[in-house]
C-alpha cells in the first residue's frame, strides 16, 4: 500500500504527466511530451527514437489501469498503477530505472555523461515545467554542488522519489513540489 508521503508524490508526478491539466492522462500528454523532445533536439535527436518507444511502452502498460474503459487514467487508477508497480523490484526496475536511463541519455546533450543546469531545465521544459522550477529542483539533487547531476545521482533521486518515505529524502523534490 502506497503511504501518505508516496501518494502526494505521485499526485504530483500525475500532473506532471497531465500536460493538457484535464485530470485525465491519455495517450496524447505522452505523444505531446515526446513531440517537445523532438522540436526541443531536432527530428532524430539523441536518442529521441528509444524515448519514444519507451513512453509508448508505459503508456500500454499505464492504460491496462483504465479500469472505467474511458480511454484516460485519472489519479485513482494511476495510484493503483504505481502501488502495483512499486511493489515489484522487476516492474520498478524496468519502468523506472528504464526510463531515467534513456531520459539521461536524451538530455545528457553534450554526452558528457552528466545533467547540467541549462539540460535539466530543458527535462523540466518539455513538461511544460518552468525554469525556475528545473532550477530550484536542480540545486537540490545537486548535493555535492558540482553543477552536474550524474547518472548514478539521478537513478538515486528516482529511487527516492518513489519508494521512499522519509520526508528529508532529496529525491522526494524530483518533479518539484508535492504539497503538504
Amino acid at each position: 500500500m502506497l503511504t501518505d508521503l508516496q501518494t502526494k508524490k505521485l499526485t504530483r508526478y500525475f500532473e506532471v504527466y497531465d500536460i493538457d491539466d484535464d485530470g485525465s492522462i491519455e495517450a496524447s500528454d505522452f505523444e505531446r511530451i515526446v513531440e517537445n523532445v523532438r522540436v526541443l533536439h531536432g527530428q532524430d535527436g539523441n536518442g529521441q527514437v528509444a524515448l519514444s518507444g519507451a513512453y509508448r511502452k508505459l503508456w500500454t502498460r499505464i492504460a491496462g489501469a483504465d479500469g472505467d474503459g474511458d480511454g484516460a487514467v485519472d489519479l485513482d487508477e494511476w495510484l493503483a498503477y504505481w502501488q502495483v508497480t512499486l511493489e515489484s523490484d522487476e516492474r520498478f526496475q524496468e519502468e523506472v530505472a528504464g526510463l531515467t536511463h534513456r531520459l539521461f541519455t536524451v538530455f545528457d546533450l553534450d554526452e558528457d555523461d552528466m545533467i547540467g543546469r541549462s539540460e535539466f531545465a530543458d527535462f523540466f521544459g518539455v513538461f511544460g515545467l518552468s525554469v525556475d522550477l528545473a532550477e530550484s529542483v536542480f540545486d537540490a539533487l545537486d548535493t555535492n554542488d558540482d553543477g552536474s547531476i550524474t547518472r548514478d545521482e539521478l537513478l538515486q533521486a528516482s529511487a527516492e522519489f518513489f519508494r521512499s518515505d522519509d520526508v528529508e529524502s532529496v529525491g522526494n523534490m524530483l518533479y518539484g513540489p508535492y504539497g503538504a
